[in-house]
């Protein structure tokens, strides 16, 4: 959730016009330690995301929206008629996950049948 943060403020300060530098300077810390957090290296807490916010003259929901509204993508697969087919990634998946879950279950049976 870092990484997708810092992106975010960094896209923000990058429209805005200013460096790294300044912004830096307004929060009183290092440039580097201000990378750092746009890098998502180092956690960014509430206090600092409201000064940054500040800074950059936005709203803390505008920065924590990019984490909060990340849209789902759905792949749909078609068949051959153009209509929408099953998703085989989906159906593998179930399947394996029923393999496994099955492997356990005789795991533990047989570990039973082994005591007796």
């Amino acid at each position: 959730m870092n990484t997708a943060l810092g992106r975010r403020i960094r896209s923000l300060r990058e429209s805005k016009g200013i460096t790294q530098e300044q912004v830096a300077e307004q929060m009183a810390c290092t440039r580097q330690k201000y990378a750092r957090l746009e890098k998502g290296l180092i956690d960014i807490s509430y206090s600092s995301l409201n000064i940054i916010a500040g800074i950059l003259g936005v709203k803390i929901e505008d920065i924590t929206s990019s984490v909060n509204n990340v849209p789902a993508v759905q792949p749909i697969f078609r068949g051959e008629n153009g209509q929408p087919q099953e998703d085989k990634f989906a159906f593998i998946t179930n399947m394996i996950e029923t393999f496994y879950a099955h492997r356990k279950l005789y795991n533990s049976v047989k570990l039973v049948d082994a005591d007796e």
